[in-house]
């Protein structure tokens, strides 16, 4: 199993299984990362490497007047989070778009609040995609909930370092088996 297919931007046979295995796990963390978004129910939202769409479809039940974006590099990600959200693409409630965390094709202020989870690890240029997700958060009370799982390898102190570095200042962290979770407001 290659993991750069797999997991990071997923493609083929591997993708395929890592896809498979994003539906069938997180569900917990994925509950987690949405319930701690501070978002009014017409925000409009931005999920970072949205996968299969499971995340995407939470995000849309939390907000029933407004409107989400997903942006992931994978196509093999897009066809499922699009198959699984279809009737939201075709009314326009949801987004999808190609493209990577540290180069954002979106206009300043368009988001009232960005969310990743399981994806922090593998954003080619962190700091970059902190900057990136600074300018499109809509100021106050634009949030930024980023979560990771124990299994990724990721490091609680590492995304608050860099959040601090970005100029986002950490107000809710929770740690627990099912992972972590930090939620930022831009300072």
């Amino acid at each position: 199993m290659n993991i750069f297919d797999t997991f990071v931007v997923p493609r083929g046979a591997d993708g395929e299984r890592g896809a498979d295995l994003m539906e069938k796990t997180g569900s917990a963390l994925r509950e987690l990362a949405t319930a701690a978004l501070d978002v009014h129910d017409a925000a409009h939202v931005l999920e970072i490497g949205f996968g299969p769409g499971l995340g995407l479809k939470a995000l849309l039940a939390l907000v029933p007047r407004g409107q989400v974006t997903g942006l992931d590099p994978s196509l093999l990600m897009h066809r499922r989070a699009r198959s699984r959200n279809d009737d939201a693409v075709r009314n326009g409630r949801l987004e999808l778009v190609v493209g990577e965390a540290n180069q954002m094709p979106f206009a300043t202020g368009r988001f009232n609040a960005v969310l990743a989870i399981d994806n922090v690890h593998f954003w080619a240029d962190r700091p970059a995609a902190l900057q990136q997700m600074r300018r499109v958060i809509d100021g106050a009370p634009g949030s930024l909930v980023l979560a990771l799982s124990p299994q990724s390898g990721g490091s609680a102190r590492a995304v608050t370092r860099d959040l601090a570095r970005a100029s986002f200042e950490v107000d809710y962290q929770n740690e627990s088996l099912n992972g972590f979770l930090i939620r930022a407001t831009a300072t």
